[in-house]
């Protein structure tokens, strides 16, 4: 009986992820930003995106970890003509990985919040996030930088107080995501998506956008960690890593290939007195 549960166990295991990514296709989710899971996200929901460094894979056995690297998963599988990269010349491989290598230097996050707060204080944290190869990029609030075990930054304790504030890449406020709220439902979310993102590899023009949250500290005192998550496409940035499929343009490792990244910020110390 025992051995019967683990299998079942172990098959819904692997069928969720596979059914998440199907379920995105049709609703034009990452890489081309979601249109209907507008809620609460952590990094685990971002399966087919590969890690920036092993730090954030820390609670998985070394060779696990490894393979689940944007340098293995992606740009070994480029390196080396394997499945969707094999249509590429060796000039054209070169030049894919240049220029991931390029959106992955200028992709960048950062966490501004206070050192210290008052139980049930309000405060803001403004996250900032550049690069990404469009037309949009994720942005989470979280408590640690894990990317299978990170939660909603509201799993401490913290209350987000508001629906974020995001400033997108022209500058200006915008509401395309958090305005696909269903009619009634709070907006008040840790995960947000910008849109209008763009970057011009040879001109080195990077997007950069804000999010800024006002949250509401534990009520219990102590020592709290936060830090914020960055997801972002690669590929696309690309003249040779995209793709026309559908009337859409994809990354020519495809929808569930490891183009996509997943980068977390500092994480810092929040001292609630």
């Amino acid at each position: 009986m025992q051995e019967k549960l683990r299998c079942v166990i172990g098959f819904v295991a692997w069928m969720i992820p596979l059914l998440c990514v199907f379920r995105g296709i049709p609703a034009a989710a990452y890489p081309g930003g979601p249109l209907h899971d507008v809620t609460d996200a952590a990094p685990y929901c971002a399966g087919c995106h590969s890690s920036i460094g092993l730090e954030q894979l820390r609670d998985l056995p070394a060779a696990e970890a490894r393979k689940r690297t944007a340098a293995v998963a992606h740009l070994d599988a480029i390196r080396t003509g394997s499945g969707p990269y094999a249509k590429l010349s060796a000039e054209q491989r070169t030049e894919l990985i240049a220029d991931v290598r390029k959106v992955d230097e200028n992709s960048k996050i950062t966490l501004e919040v206070p050192t210290a707060v008052k139980a049930g204080e309000m405060f803001m944290a403004t996250v900032k996030a550049s690069g990404g190869s469009g037309p949009v990029i994720g942005v989470m609030l979280l408590d640690i930088d894990l990317r299978n075990q990170a939660r909603a930054i509201q799993g401490e304790g913290f209350y987000v107080y508001s629906p974020p504030r995001v400033t997108g890449p022209d500058g200006k406020q915008e509401d395309q995501w958090l305005g696909r709220r269903y009619d009634g439902l709070e907006r008040n979310l840790n995960f947000v998506v910008v849109f209008g993102v763009k970057t011009n590899l040879a001109a080195d023009k990077f997007s950069s956008a804000s999010v800024t949250y006002d949250l509401v500290a534990p009520s219990r005192r102590g020592k709290y960690t936060i830090c914020a998550a960055l997801l972002y496409g690669t590929e696309k940035a690309s003249p040779v890593g995209r793709v026309e499929q559908g009337g859409h343009t994809m990354p020519l490792g495809g929808f569930a290939g490891p183009s996509g990244r997943i980068r977390f910020s500092k994480v810092a110390v929040l001292d609630v007195q």
